[in-house]
């Protein structure tokens, strides 16, 4: 490798390490202040938004993840989600909403919705954070990404006309839109319903978020 290779190959890392430092939640406590459901605190547990937003399906009781594939706390968060969705009642919903802070995160919020468009989300997320976290691939040149989509049987073409249509498009913006309503400053944060906001911290480990959205559901429930 020359050394042009080399310190261009070093500044990217640098870069996406910055990014890892500055846009996922990291703050983990030193003790959780609730033993109980009937201790989690607005103020210390939870955020009550100043606006609460619109929900999908005023039906249930919504619960948002704002994400990006290349938060290291969002992925460690992934088995917990997979866990807690297994025991959910039908009267709660899950829905994922990309990150958008700068052009890296919309372009990982496009082909998120790309992925979902195309029906292959299940396969896609986990792939997609295997490859940015595990294997330092960033996924955000276009023929990068054309080539990705392949290894899901998506030719290139078809990438191309669902990544560029008005749908994903749309779905970006309000994603955006969604996540400056919410005020979100780091990620994992979770949004019940659009009245509460959840992340890490130091009163709220990573593992106790579900935690937390259960006592925030069964609140809305009543």
């Amino acid at each position: 490798m020359g050394y042009t290779s080399f310190m261009i190959r070093f500044n990217s890392l640098l870069f996406l390490t910055f990014i890892l430092l500055a846009g996922c939640s990291s703050e983990e406590p030193v003790a959780l202040e609730a033993n109980s459901a009937d201790q989690y605190r607005e103020g210390v547990h939870y955020v009550l938004l100043d606006n609460p937003t619109t929900v999908r399906d005023p039906s249930k009781i919504e619960v948002t993840e704002v994400f990006w594939f290349g938060c290291n706390h969002c992925y460690a968060l992934e088995p917990y989600i997979a866990r807690w969705k297994r025991d959910i009642s039908s009267d709660v919903s899950f829905i994922k909403s990309p990150a958008t802070w700068n052009e890296m995160l919309k372009t990982h919020a496009r082909i998120y919705y790309t992925a979902k468009a195309l029906g292959i989300e299940q396969q896609f997320v986990p792939a997609a954070f295997n490859t940015i976290q595990n294997e330092g691939r960033m996924l955000t040149g276009n023929t990068e990404l054309e080539y990705y989509f392949r290894g899901f049987d998506i030719e290139r073409d078809k990438y191309k006309s669902v990544s560029t249509s008005f749908g994903v498009r749309n779905a970006v913006d309000q994603a955006d839109k969604r996540m400056k309503q919410w005020k979100v400053t780091g990620v994992p944060t979770l949004i019940v319903n659009g009245k509460y906001k959840v992340s890490a911290s130091r009163a709220v480990r990573t593992d106790q978020l579900f935690d937390v959205v259960d006592f925030l559901v069964e609140k809305e429930r009543n």
